[in-house]
């Protein structure tokens, strides 16, 4: 992971209920580190460029990550992170379409640890 004295790095622990799970983490420019993440049934992390919540179904994801049942998938992205012009917003979905919004069962769990640091100063 790349850490500046300027950004310094974040962590979102996330483990899903039964929704989308939609949210901001960031509303600054921000970079996104690394991503560590597992379920019990293959679901997909959908990464937004955006300064607010994502809405499924309109706001169409930069980056989808499959989280495949019972596997631990990690992603570093080392001194040369992802870069989010707005923001960064996170969802969970169980299909991997850029328009899917369908929920995970509450008995489908899953979760991620998102890490990212702010260019601002106002993370």
């Amino acid at each position: 992971m790349y850490v500046t004295a300027v950004s310094p790095l974040k962590t979102k622990h996330l483990v899903t209920a039964a929704t989308t799970n939609a949210s901001m983490l960031s509303g600054f420019p921000s970079d996104l580190d690394g991503i560590s993440g597992w379920a019990t049934v293959t679901c997909y992390l959908k990464i937004f460029d955006l300064a607010k919540a994502p809405t499924l179904g309109t706001d169409l994801p930069m980056m989808t990550v499959m989280l495949p049942a019972n596997v631990q998938v990690f992603a570093n992205f080392g001194v040369k992170p992802l870069s989010l012009k707005n923001g960064l917003a996170i969802a969970v979905t169980l299909n991997p379409a850029d328009t899917d919004a369908t929920v995970l069962a509450a008995a489908n769990t899953s979760g991620a640890d998102i890490f990212y640091s702010p260019s601002n100063a106002n993370p």
